[in-house]
Protein backbone atom coordinates (compact mmCIF):
# COMPACT_ATOMS: atom_id res chain seq x y z
CA UNK A 1 0.00 0.00 0.00
CA UNK A 2 2.77 2.39 1.43
CA UNK A 3 4.70 1.63 -2.31
CA UNK A 4 1.41 2.21 -4.53
CA UNK A 5 0.93 5.75 -2.69
CA UNK A 6 4.30 6.89 -3.03
CA UNK A 7 4.64 5.54 -6.51
CA UNK A 8 1.36 7.68 -7.56
CA UNK A 9 2.44 10.55 -5.60
CA UNK A 10 5.78 10.61 -7.21
CA UNK A 11 4.25 9.69 -10.74
CA UNK A 12 1.52 12.61 -10.03
CA UNK A 13 4.18 15.38 -9.21
CA UNK A 14 6.15 14.60 -12.05
CA UNK A 15 3.49 15.04 -14.47
CA UNK A 16 2.18 18.18 -12.62
CA UNK A 17 5.67 19.80 -12.56
CA UNK A 18 6.80 18.87 -16.37
CA UNK A 19 3.21 20.43 -17.56
CA UNK A 20 3.44 23.66 -15.13
CA UNK A 21 6.79 23.99 -16.38
CA UNK A 22 6.64 24.02 -20.15
CA UNK A 23 3.03 24.54 -20.74
CA UNK A 24 3.19 27.68 -18.33
CA UNK A 25 6.30 29.10 -19.97
CA UNK A 26 5.35 29.02 -23.20
CA UNK A 27 1.46 29.55 -22.54
CA UNK A 28 2.06 33.33 -20.50
CA UNK A 29 4.49 34.40 -23.67
CA UNK A 30 1.94 34.42 -26.03
CA UNK A 31 -0.14 36.91 -23.71
CA UNK A 32 -0.21 39.66 -26.26
CA UNK A 33 2.30 43.23 -25.13
CA UNK A 34 5.68 43.77 -24.34
CA UNK A 35 7.47 42.85 -20.54
CA UNK A 36 10.05 45.75 -21.26
CA UNK A 37 7.68 48.29 -22.71
CA UNK A 38 4.92 47.82 -20.04
CA UNK A 39 7.96 48.23 -17.29
CA UNK A 40 9.82 51.26 -18.53
CA UNK A 41 6.48 52.96 -19.45
CA UNK A 42 4.60 54.06 -22.91
CA UNK A 43 6.63 57.20 -23.29
CA UNK A 44 10.27 55.18 -22.54
CA UNK A 45 13.14 56.01 -25.08
CA UNK A 46 14.02 52.84 -27.53
CA UNK A 47 17.22 52.30 -25.62
CA UNK A 48 15.48 52.35 -21.95
CA UNK A 49 13.60 49.66 -23.37
CA UNK A 50 16.04 47.34 -25.06
CA UNK A 51 18.25 47.86 -21.59
CA UNK A 52 15.49 46.05 -19.76
CA UNK A 53 14.87 43.67 -22.16
CA UNK A 54 18.58 42.71 -22.14
CA UNK A 55 18.83 43.05 -18.23
CA UNK A 56 16.14 40.10 -17.96
CA UNK A 57 16.91 38.51 -21.21
CA UNK A 58 14.23 38.80 -22.98
CA UNK A 59 16.19 39.64 -25.74
CA UNK A 60 17.27 36.17 -26.05
CA UNK A 61 15.57 32.83 -28.06
CA UNK A 62 12.81 31.18 -26.14
CA UNK A 63 14.72 28.63 -25.92
CA UNK A 64 17.81 30.22 -24.27
CA UNK A 65 15.22 31.68 -21.44
CA UNK A 66 13.91 27.92 -20.95
CA UNK A 67 17.12 26.34 -20.74
CA UNK A 68 18.33 29.44 -17.89
CA UNK A 69 14.88 28.79 -16.14
CA UNK A 70 15.57 25.03 -16.16
CA UNK A 71 18.90 24.88 -15.18
CA UNK A 72 17.76 27.48 -12.38
CA UNK A 73 15.05 25.08 -10.46
CA UNK A 74 17.31 22.56 -9.32
CA UNK A 75 19.11 24.89 -7.01
CA UNK A 76 15.20 26.52 -6.14
CA UNK A 77 15.84 29.64 -8.01
CA UNK A 78 12.59 30.83 -9.85
CA UNK A 79 14.36 33.67 -10.93
CA UNK A 80 13.78 37.85 -10.55
CA UNK A 81 10.22 39.41 -10.73
CA UNK A 82 10.27 42.17 -13.46
CA UNK A 83 8.25 43.99 -11.57
CA UNK A 84 9.58 44.65 -7.83
CA UNK A 85 13.17 43.38 -9.53
CA UNK A 86 12.94 40.67 -6.08
CA UNK A 87 13.55 37.06 -6.11
CA UNK A 88 10.32 34.92 -7.13
CA UNK A 89 10.69 32.50 -4.07
CA UNK A 90 10.76 35.79 -1.89
CA UNK A 91 7.64 36.97 -3.24
CA UNK A 92 5.90 33.89 -2.81
CA UNK A 93 6.64 33.56 0.85
CA UNK A 94 5.62 37.32 1.42
CA UNK A 95 2.39 36.58 -0.14
CA UNK A 96 1.67 32.90 1.29
CA UNK A 97 0.61 33.33 4.81
CA UNK A 98 -2.49 35.74 3.93
CA UNK A 99 -3.72 33.05 1.53
CA UNK A 100 -2.85 30.35 3.81
CA UNK A 101 -5.22 31.80 5.96
CA UNK A 102 -7.79 32.22 3.76
CA UNK A 103 -7.46 28.66 3.05
CA UNK A 104 -7.17 27.98 6.59
CA UNK A 105 -10.63 29.67 7.64
CA UNK A 106 -12.16 28.37 4.65
CA UNK A 107 -11.99 25.00 5.01
CA UNK A 108 -13.09 25.33 8.69
CA UNK A 109 -16.30 26.82 7.06
CA UNK A 110 -16.64 24.01 4.64
CA UNK A 111 -15.91 21.02 6.87
CA UNK A 112 -18.16 22.53 9.53
CA UNK A 113 -21.41 24.03 6.84
CA UNK A 114 -20.85 21.06 4.39
CA UNK A 115 -20.83 18.06 6.77
CA UNK A 116 -23.09 19.47 9.34
CA UNK A 117 -26.00 20.50 6.39
CA UNK A 118 -24.98 16.64 4.96
CA UNK A 119 -26.22 15.32 8.13
CA UNK A 120 -28.80 17.24 9.08
CA UNK A 121 -30.67 16.57 5.57
CA UNK A 122 -30.03 13.06 5.62
CA UNK A 123 -31.66 12.57 8.92
CA UNK A 124 -34.26 14.45 7.72
CA UNK A 125 -35.00 12.11 4.72
CA UNK A 126 -35.63 9.69 7.73
CA UNK A 127 -38.87 11.84 8.85
CA UNK A 128 -42.12 12.82 7.45
CA UNK A 129 -40.25 16.13 6.23
CA UNK A 130 -38.21 14.31 3.48
CA UNK A 131 -39.80 15.34 0.69
CA UNK A 132 -39.66 19.16 1.68
CA UNK A 133 -36.02 18.85 3.20
CA UNK A 134 -34.78 17.54 -0.58
CA UNK A 135 -36.56 20.14 -2.67
CA UNK A 136 -35.08 23.10 -0.01
CA UNK A 137 -31.43 21.04 0.15
CA UNK A 138 -31.63 20.51 -3.85
CA UNK A 139 -32.34 24.46 -4.42
CA UNK A 140 -30.00 25.69 -1.88
CA UNK A 141 -27.13 23.46 -2.97
CA UNK A 142 -27.36 23.82 -6.66
CA UNK A 143 -27.49 27.61 -6.13
CA UNK A 144 -24.26 27.93 -4.32
CA UNK A 145 -22.79 25.48 -6.71
CA UNK A 146 -23.75 27.74 -9.68
CA UNK A 147 -23.10 31.26 -7.97
CA UNK A 148 -19.71 32.60 -8.94
CA UNK A 149 -16.61 33.25 -6.81
CA UNK A 150 -16.98 37.23 -7.97
CA UNK A 151 -20.38 37.72 -7.46
CA UNK A 152 -21.25 36.54 -4.60
CA UNK A 153 -17.57 38.32 -2.89
CA UNK A 154 -19.19 41.48 -4.29
CA UNK A 155 -22.52 41.25 -2.97
CA UNK A 156 -21.01 40.38 0.70
CA UNK A 157 -18.86 43.17 0.56
CA UNK A 158 -21.78 45.26 -0.62
CA UNK A 159 -24.16 44.33 1.99
CA UNK A 160 -22.16 43.10 5.36
CA UNK A 161 -18.95 45.79 4.77
CA UNK A 162 -20.15 48.76 2.94
CA UNK A 163 -24.08 49.07 3.65
CA UNK A 164 -24.09 47.65 7.23
CA UNK A 165 -20.66 47.57 7.99
CA UNK A 166 -20.56 45.16 10.07
CA UNK A 167 -16.61 43.89 8.43
CA UNK A 168 -13.90 45.78 7.54
CA UNK A 169 -14.38 46.66 3.28
CA UNK A 170 -10.94 45.60 2.22
CA UNK A 171 -7.34 45.73 3.43
CA UNK A 172 -7.71 44.35 6.58
CA UNK A 173 -5.34 41.82 8.56
CA UNK A 174 -7.83 41.32 11.24
CA UNK A 175 -10.00 38.13 12.16
CA UNK A 176 -12.66 40.19 11.58
CA UNK A 177 -11.64 40.43 7.38
CA UNK A 178 -11.33 37.02 6.98
CA UNK A 179 -15.09 36.19 7.52
CA UNK A 180 -16.45 37.72 4.64
CA UNK A 181 -13.28 36.15 2.01
CA UNK A 182 -13.84 33.34 3.48
CA UNK A 183 -17.65 32.80 2.93
CA UNK A 184 -17.15 33.52 -0.87
CA UNK A 185 -15.02 31.22 -1.01
CA UNK A 186 -16.75 28.58 0.38
CA UNK A 187 -19.58 28.48 -0.04
CA UNK A 188 -19.56 26.81 -3.72
CA UNK A 189 -17.15 23.76 -2.03
CA UNK A 190 -18.99 23.62 1.13
CA UNK A 191 -22.21 22.85 -0.85
CA UNK A 192 -20.33 20.03 -2.83
CA UNK A 193 -19.49 18.19 0.41
CA UNK A 194 -22.60 18.80 1.83
CA UNK A 195 -23.92 16.54 -1.46
CA UNK A 196 -21.67 13.83 -1.07
CA UNK A 197 -22.12 13.77 3.14
CA UNK A 198 -26.08 13.62 2.47
CA UNK A 199 -25.62 10.87 -0.12
CA UNK A 200 -23.50 8.63 1.88
CA UNK A 201 -25.78 9.31 5.09
CA UNK A 202 -29.06 8.06 2.72
CA UNK A 203 -26.43 4.57 2.30
CA UNK A 204 -25.41 4.14 5.61
CA UNK A 205 -29.11 4.43 7.08
CA UNK A 206 -30.24 2.05 4.37
CA UNK A 207 -27.61 -0.21 4.80
CA UNK A 208 -27.91 -3.87 6.44
CA UNK A 209 -25.90 -2.95 9.95
CA UNK A 210 -27.46 0.07 10.75
CA UNK A 211 -31.03 -1.84 10.17
CA UNK A 212 -29.47 -4.22 12.90
CA UNK A 213 -28.37 -1.55 15.10
CA UNK A 214 -31.94 -0.38 15.34
CA UNK A 215 -32.89 -3.86 15.92
CA UNK A 216 -30.88 -3.60 18.90
CA UNK A 217 -32.29 -0.24 20.01
CA UNK A 218 -29.73 1.14 19.53
CA UNK A 219 -30.45 5.00 20.57
CA UNK A 220 -30.14 7.54 17.42
CA UNK A 221 -27.40 9.65 18.82
CA UNK A 222 -25.10 6.88 19.32
CA UNK A 223 -26.51 5.37 15.36
CA UNK A 224 -24.74 8.55 14.43
CA UNK A 225 -21.88 8.61 16.28
CA UNK A 226 -20.59 5.50 15.75
CA UNK A 227 -21.94 4.52 11.72
CA UNK A 228 -22.76 7.61 10.33
CA UNK A 229 -20.68 10.43 11.34
CA UNK A 230 -17.37 8.24 10.53
CA UNK A 231 -18.61 7.58 7.03
CA UNK A 232 -19.80 10.95 6.17
CA UNK A 233 -16.67 12.11 7.61
CA UNK A 234 -14.82 9.36 5.03
CA UNK A 235 -16.65 11.29 2.23
CA UNK A 236 -15.26 14.68 3.08
CA UNK A 237 -11.71 14.24 3.36
CA UNK A 238 -12.23 12.04 0.00
CA UNK A 239 -12.88 15.97 -1.29
CA UNK A 240 -9.95 17.66 0.19
CA UNK A 241 -7.48 17.76 -2.89
CA UNK A 242 -10.21 19.20 -4.97
CA UNK A 243 -11.79 21.26 -2.30
CA UNK A 244 -8.36 22.53 -1.95
CA UNK A 245 -7.61 23.30 -5.55
CA UNK A 246 -10.80 25.33 -5.80
CA UNK A 247 -10.02 26.99 -2.84
CA UNK A 248 -6.61 28.25 -4.38
CA UNK A 249 -8.94 29.01 -8.12
CA UNK A 250 -11.24 31.12 -5.72
CA UNK A 251 -8.69 33.07 -3.83
CA UNK A 252 -7.27 34.91 -7.45
CA UNK A 253 -10.82 36.15 -7.40
CA UNK A 254 -11.84 36.89 -4.04
CA UNK A 255 -8.39 38.69 -3.29
CA UNK A 256 -8.60 41.03 -5.77
CA UNK A 257 -12.49 41.80 -4.24
CA UNK A 258 -11.56 42.32 -1.23
CA UNK A 259 -8.17 44.14 -2.11
CA UNK A 260 -6.12 41.68 0.06
CA UNK A 261 -2.36 40.56 -0.59
CA UNK A 262 -1.87 37.07 -0.84
CA UNK A 263 -1.09 34.51 -4.32
CA UNK A 264 -4.19 35.24 -5.68
CA UNK A 265 -3.70 38.64 -5.88
CA UNK A 266 -0.05 38.57 -6.59
CA UNK A 267 -0.60 36.21 -9.38
CA UNK A 268 -3.21 38.16 -11.42
CA UNK A 269 -1.19 41.49 -10.93
CA UNK A 270 1.99 39.28 -12.51
CA UNK A 271 -0.31 38.41 -15.37
CA UNK A 272 -1.19 41.73 -16.14
CA UNK A 273 2.37 43.43 -15.97
CA UNK A 274 3.37 40.03 -18.46
CA UNK A 275 5.99 39.12 -15.08
CA UNK A 276 6.72 35.93 -16.23
CA UNK A 277 8.96 34.33 -13.68
CA UNK A 278 5.74 35.49 -11.02
CA UNK A 279 3.61 33.53 -13.16
CA UNK A 280 5.54 30.64 -13.64
CA UNK A 281 6.48 30.55 -9.44
CA UNK A 282 3.58 30.53 -8.50
CA UNK A 283 1.90 28.04 -10.34
CA UNK A 284 4.38 25.68 -10.13
CA UNK A 285 4.35 26.08 -6.18
CA UNK A 286 0.61 26.41 -6.24
CA UNK A 287 0.31 22.85 -8.56
CA UNK A 288 2.92 21.28 -6.25
CA UNK A 289 0.68 21.84 -3.42
CA UNK A 290 -2.24 20.08 -4.98
CA UNK A 291 -0.42 17.53 -5.67
CA UNK A 292 0.79 17.18 -2.37
CA UNK A 293 -2.46 17.74 -0.48
CA UNK A 294 -4.17 14.98 -2.83
CA UNK A 295 -1.39 12.59 -1.78
CA UNK A 296 -1.97 13.85 2.07
CA UNK A 297 -5.58 12.52 1.21
CA UNK A 298 -4.76 9.28 -0.32
CA UNK A 299 -2.42 8.12 3.08
CA UNK A 300 -5.41 9.95 5.02
CA UNK A 301 -8.20 7.83 3.39
CA UNK A 302 -5.91 4.82 3.66
CA UNK A 303 -6.01 4.71 7.69
CA UNK A 304 -9.51 6.10 7.96
CA UNK A 305 -11.24 3.73 5.49
CA UNK A 306 -10.50 0.12 5.75
CA UNK A 307 -12.22 -0.65 2.37
CA UNK A 308 -9.90 1.76 0.77
CA UNK A 309 -6.75 0.74 2.97
CA UNK A 310 -7.31 -2.85 1.77
CA UNK A 311 -7.92 -2.11 -1.93
CA UNK A 312 -4.27 -0.26 -1.74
Amino acid sequence: MKFHLLKSAVLRLAVVVLLLIFGVFFLIRLVPGDPATIIAGLSASTSTVDSIREDFQLDRSLGNQLLHYLTGLPRGDLGISFGSRQPVVKVIFENAGPTLQLAVVSLLFIGVAGIGAGLAFGALSRTRFAASAEIVFSVVAGACNAIPHFLLATVLAFVFAVTLQVFPVAGDSSLAALVLPAIAISVGPAALIARLCRVRVLDVLESSYVTAARSKRLGSAQLYATHVLPNALVSAVSMLGVVFASLIGGAVVVEQVFSRRGLGSALVEAVLLHDYPIVQGITLVVGIAVVLVNFGVDVLLAFIDPRRGAVQ
